[in-house]
């Protein structure tokens, strides 16, 4: 077989391939082998049909046609393996001949990856994340333990906001009640219905011993045969309650934890925020390191790519949106976005995310990053604890043929991310965190002994 290949732009070729006449031979009598088992001819039993009476039966050109069909997608691997070609997408075929006794050949024209010329990134400056714990951030953490703590106490006024309530509340569609939407003492805090939540305006004001009534469209939380209804609420308000928070003192430090004061608590809050963000900052600088070297190629992307990834993007979002029992669309109109202009921002991510992964592969490349068994058995292990998945029945999937392409290219993308965030110039990182001491043993060694005795 031979393989010519022409560069028709900076991400396409057209590959004219040409297969020798006896393996065209061989995949017509391929072929009508298969269609001898279907097609059905008098006096001859299934599968027995010779292939002379095929040919006459179904002519010699539909055979050929179906033979070509069978064969081409073998012949074009073997052609990309033998050029090397990094193709992405899928190929569109042009048969120029195919048919027994000659020599056959068709083109293939098939986006490829671009060829990216990388900076020398070693000299790239990159701020790193915010790192370290602010008081701010120690007082959000008491904040969140303080209300872990807090205790609801009955109050005599109209309820406000952020206030709680004690209702009991029916739910009907006309003149029947919806058992779903209905409950007595429930405890409902004013304001957590979302923005112009109509139980939130009813409620807001009201007194214990008030009955407000109201009208609310249900929400994806009910079973399916009520989401979207509209019904009419009758709530009964039997108590007003607020939240009373813990002074924050030293008896607070000994209730809500293991420490003896309130500074002590302090110090192991602010060293639990600082591994935080230490944690999240070290994501975020691997992010910065790509986009600042993506924002200095320039590359031309295969839109093949770009389509697949973003039909995966809209299929993503649409599920979101089903999970509210909302298609995308109406997702859309309620965030106030016009369809057109969420497509469009979603296909600027997708093609921003096409580039990125570009440039990380060219980095990947360039240093020579290589994939082993013991990566693939990291990444399974890895996968599986953050799941909660036994590692060999995730390694079933993880590693079966049809997807271990993609697990070794999130492998080898995420050493190639490693290798730039250690080779660019981070700016006002942490410092090295020293290395935990093995803790030693008091008593002294026994040759220590013998050499003072």
């Amino acid at each position: 077989m031979q393989t010519t290949v022409e560069h028709v732009d900076e991400t396409t070729v057209k590959l004219t391939v040409t297969v020798e006449a006896e393996r065209v031979r061989e995949a017509i009598d391929r072929a009508a082998k298969e269609l001898a088992g279907t097609v059905r001819v008098p006096g001859f039993r299934p599968g027995r049909v010779p292939r002379r009476v095929l040919e006459s039966r179904i002519g010699k050109g539909t055979l050929a046609e179906e033979a070509a069909r069978g064969s081409l997608p073998s012949f074009y691997e073997e052609a990309v393996h033998a050029t090397g070609l990094p193709v992405v997408g899928r190929p569109s075929f042009d048969v120029t001949t195919f048919e027994d006794g000659k020599d056959a050949q068709f083109t293939a024209t098939v986006e490829v990856r671009p060829e990216i010329t990388l900076p020398d990134y070693s000299t790239v400056q990159v701020a790193h994340p915010e790192w370290q714990a602010t008081d701010e951030d120690v007082d959000r953490q008491l904040d969140m333990l303080r209300e872990r703590f807090a205790e609801l106490e009955t109050i005599h006024r109209q309820a406000d906001s952020s206030d709680f309530v004690v209702v009991t509340i029916t739910g009907k569609r006309g003149d029947q009640v919806v058992e779903e939407a209905s409950g007595e003492d429930l405890l409902y805090q004013i304001g957590s219905g979302g923005e112009g939540a109509a139980i939130d305006k009813a409620l807001m004001g009201a007194q214990a011993g008030a009955i407000v009534r109201f009208r609310d469209t249900l929400g994806p939380d009910y079973p399916e045969g009520l989401r979207g209804q509209e019904l009419s609420f009758v709530a009964i308000v039997k108590e007003v309650k607020r939240k009373r928070l813990p002074h924050l003192d030293d008896d607070f430090a000994v209730t809500a934890s293991e420490f003896d004061t309130l500074d002590e608590l302090r110090e192991d809050l602010r060293a639990q925020a600082e591994a935080r963000k230490r944690q999240h900052a070290t994501v975020e600088l691997r992010s910065r390191a790509v986009q600042a070297l993506s924002d200095l190629v320039d590359v031309t992307l295969p839109e093949s790519m770009v389509d697949d990834q973003l039909r995966l993007a809209l299929a993503q979002a649409q599920r979101q949106a089903g999970e509210y029992g909302l298609t995308l669309e109406q997702l859309a109109q309620r965030t106030g976005t016009a369809m057109p202009d969420l497509v469009e921002r979603i296909t600027a991510e997708v093609r921003a995310t096409v580039k990125a992964q570009l440039v990380v592969d060219a980095v990947g490349r360039q240093a020579g990053i290589k994939v082993t068994d013991e990566d693939l058995r990291v990444e399974v292990a890895a996968q599986a604890a953050r799941l909660g998945q036994p590692p060999e029945k995730l390694a079933e999937f993880m590693l079966h043929p049809d997807r271990i392409g993609v697990t070794y290219a999130d492998v080898f993308r995420r050493k190639a991310i490693d290798h730039l965030a250690g080779s660019v110039q981070v700016l006002s990182g942490p410092p090295p965190e020293e290395p935990e001491q093995p803790e030693t043993s008091e008593k002294p060694d026994e040759a220590e002994e013998a050499e003072d005795a």
